[in-house]
């Protein structure tokens, strides 16, 4: 069945990602060291009994039915945008808008925090391992942390700018870094006799890991043993990563042979990335012992006048009781570091196309639709200075609290991409045209789109019904709610305002503009 969509002249971005710079690029969102840091630092202090290695295994195909309903979208429309295209010509230019506005919010979130975050957890563990303790705690310092995140914005939005071929090629550099840094842990833990971990230990400590553990107990740690409840609860920290593991799509209209690419990109992607976290997340476990692991997570969140290290418990930290060794212990620790840089300027890579597109569409400014060496420049430039304050904001524990419930928003809206896949064929068939052969397949009378769709559905509500109930998480807070529900329909009125001064002003209704696929 053909369409009536029609094509506008071209964007100006060129096709030049092949199958490995997105699968490269899939994994850089979701760079598997510095979520290992994230969850093995606090996910058992949240989730006492849970084995997070199992968590993040199950993790990979709880996540796969979204990233199947986003390689099916991209090939079926493969422009900047993602799901800001898809759903404003499958369903209404607002749902498409709210949508994608919430996760480039998020993402510029976590741009920002990012940025901010790498003196603290990745710079310090750096200095401290060459051992320059001073450095290390200036860096980890408010203004040192604000420093050292400008620096890198004003490094990240030049490299961007510098066009995507340069792009791809730092990235493939920063892979090697990262893995280089995560296989050197993990032959260490697998090497390491454990009376040379046990002896370092006490030498840091004064005390065995059983002496930690009993103390942890006696303070009221219930997670010795491992159990299925917390263990799956915490796949909301594998969600948290591997949700961004469909995300090529927002640079679709930069990727080569989308029809092949987007399958290894963004399914070979979640694979790659969810075999490097099992793998080193599980590696962590095997230095101090599941116990010994998950009781200093324990004390350092919740009683730290009890937890018995000088440094945090960072996994890179993990090398200080494996060797002596400063070369060893500095690349394992550089290792991390070239992992936070790796995933952060992806960030603002995506958000740049994302705002492309909808100045594409006349939503923004023109000037934002502008490309210049194969970038859209004053987009990422006007992104680059929004970020700065938002970087002050995200190292403040009030803004924190503002957006503790974002997580829960974050899954609303894919919960929306979902259900609208699985409507798909009964709303407008002839976009499910444009979709590979898998997503018009039968069972009985049901197509395989909606099965999927239904599907991730039920997992993504699931996992935002944990988000909201989970004390640990913080649980349903009021004011982040209602701010988070704000920043949701924001996109409501700013669109409505838009379109009625476009109207009035030059006589264009840009509803018109959603009948036709976005330009190439």
């Amino acid at each position: 069945m053909t369409t009536e969509i029609k094509y506008r002249r071209a964007s100006g971005l060129v096709r030049s990602l092949g199958a490995l710079d997105t699968l490269n690029l899939n994994v850089s969102m979701c760079s598997p060291p510095q979520g290992v840091l994230w969850a093995w630092t606090w996910g058992a202090a949240m989730f006492p009994g849970a084995l997070l290695s199992l968590s993040y295994f199950l993790g990979i195909f709880a996540i796969l039915p979204i990233a199947l309903i986003y390689v099916l979208w991209t090939i079926a429309m493969p422009r900047s945008g993602g799901d800001y295209v898809w759903l404003s010509r499958a369903y209404h230019p607002i749902i498409g808008f709210m949508v994608n506005f919430f996760l480039t919010f998020v993402m510029l979130n976590w741009y920002a925090m990012n940025l901010q975050t790498t003196g603290p957890f990745f710079l310090a563990s750096f200095f401290t391992a060459l051992g320059y303790t001073n450095l290390a705690g200036w860096v980890s310092s408010f203004e040192g942390s604000m420093i050292i995140g400008i620096i890198f914005l004003i490094i990240y939005a030049l490299l961007i700018l510098r066009g995507m071929r340069f792009f791809a090629l730092f990235l493939r550099i920063f892979f090697v870094l990262s893995l280089v840094g995560s296989a050197v842990f993990i032959v260490l833990a697998l090497l390491t006799p454990t009376s040379v971990v046990m002896s370092r230990f006490m030498q840091y400590t004064g005390m065995s890991v059983e002496e930690l553990v009993n103390r942890a107990v006696a303070l009221g740690f219930t997670g010795t043993a491992v159990a299925l409840l917390p263990t799956l609860m915490a796949l909301i920290f594998p969600f948290q990563n591997y949700s961004w593991a469909a995300f090529p799509s927002y640079i679709a209209g930069e990727i080569k042979e989308v029809k092949r690419n987007a399958w290894i990109g963004i399914i070979g992607g979640l694979f790659a990335m969810g075999a490097w976290y099992v793998a080193l997340g599980h590696s962590v476990y095997m230095v101090l012992g599941y116990q010994g692991v998950s009781a200093l997570s324990w004390l350092y969140q919740w009683n730290p006048d009890k937890y018995p290290l000088p440094f945090a418990p960072y996994p890179q930290n993990y090398a200080f009781f494996m060797t002596d060794n400063v070369v060893l212990i500095a690349l394992i620790a550089f290792g991390w570091l070239a992992s936070g840089i790796y995933l952060t300027p992806p960030n603002l890579l995506i958000v740049s196309r994302n705002v492309f597109a909808w100045a594409v569409d006349g939503l923004l400014p023109q000037k934002l639709r502008e490309v210049k060496w194969g970038s859209p420049i004053y987009s990422v430039v006007a992104l680059s200075i929004i970020t700065i304050p938002l970087m002050y904001l995200v190292g403040l524990a009030s803004y924190q609290v503002m957006i503790v419930n974002t997580f829960f928003f974050m899954q609303l809206a894919l919960i929306i991409v979902a259900l609208g896949s699985a409507l798909l064929p009964y709303r407008k068939k002839e976009l499910l045209e444009l979709m590979p052969g898998i997503a018009k397949k039968k069972i009985g009378n049901i197509y395989m789109i909606t099965i999927i769709g239904l599907l991730a559905t039920v997992l993504h509500a699931w996992v935002a019904y944990s988000a909201i109930t989970a004390p640990a998480l913080g649980g349903l807070q009021l004011v982040s709610f209602l701010f988070n529900m704000a920043i949701f329909l924001l996109p409501i009125p700013l669109y409505i305002i838009v379109r009625h001064y476009r109207l009035a002003k030059e006589g264009i209704d840009i509803n018109l503009l959603y009948k036709e696929v976005p330009v190439e």
